[in-house]
């Protein structure tokens, strides 16, 4: 009886080690996050006024869409933090967000797209974030430019903001191999795009080549505030290491 008390007592103390082990790594993570977080707010290029009606939107807004972008995420293996990223560029998490471009909702889906990955109610948020993961996936896909896994992505997202067919195009005028190209490579050939170039429409002198670089920017920042903010999240999967690279 008493060898079998030992054992038990051995294995009581184990398990309370272990836990105590657990509890303590998951205070130092959650700890280096915090710090992370702050980091991210010093470092980020957006302004005061910018940073504030993020970190306002997050708190008040975003928790109603959040279980809609990580459906979006598990149906495409985009993540969820970047697809929520984009959202707020697009709308800040605005379901019934419009624009004189025609394009509509949580991603400012255009109807062609719509059609293209099903979605049937544009303002709807949940078929509007699932339709506008699905187009960026489709688009993620077919994207032959990028020298890195981080340039793939930029160039992406500049595919997502000016339409593939102009990335291609301007691509194409790059005297390299699809693969070879970076995304800086890219940046410089869109400082010198207009609207009429692309069958788009300049506004006050922001050209489209310059609005898509500038949307590419904001996203990656948008992206490292939310990576950021999840990582302080126990329940998140998102840890800083895990976090995607753009440039």
């Amino acid at each position: 009886m008493g060898n079998i008390f030992k054992v038990f007592f051995t294995i009581s103390v184990f398990f309370l080690l272990s836990g105590c082990d657990s509890f303590n790594s998951e205070k130092r993570q959650i700890e280096m996050c915090k710090i992370q977080l702050d980091e991210s707010y010093k470092k980020s290029k957006l302004n005061n006024f910018e940073q504030d009606k993020f970190a306002d939107l997050l708190a008040n807004r975003f928790p109603i869409y959040e279980e809609m972008f990580m459906n979006a995420s598990i149906e495409t293996s985009i993540n969820k933090d970047l697809l929520a990223a984009i959202s707020f560029q697009e709308s800040q998490w605005d379901p019934r967000a419009k624009s004189n471009m025609g394009v509509r909702g949580m991603m400012m889906v255009t109807l062609e797209t719509a059609a293209m990955v099903g979605v049937e109610k544009r303002l709807n948020p949940e078929q509007n974030i699932n339709g506008g993961a699905r187009y960026l996936a489709i688009l993620k896909d077919k994207n032959i430019f990028g020298k890195t896994t981080a340039d793939q992505l930029s160039i992406t997202l500049a595919s997502y903001n000016l339409g593939p067919t102009n990335i291609i195009n301007i691509a194409k005028t790059i005297n390299k191999e699809p693969t070879e190209i970076t995304w800086f490579d890219l940046e410089n050939k869109l400082k010198n795009i207009t609207g009429e170039d692309v069958n788009l429409i300049d506004v006050n002198g922001y050209s489209r080549g310059q609005q898509a670089i500038d949307y590419v920017y904001r996203v990656k920042n948008y992206y490292e505030l939310m990576a950021a903010h999840s990582c302080t999240n126990p329940h998140s999967c998102t840890n800083p290491k895990d976090q995607l690279t753009f440039f």
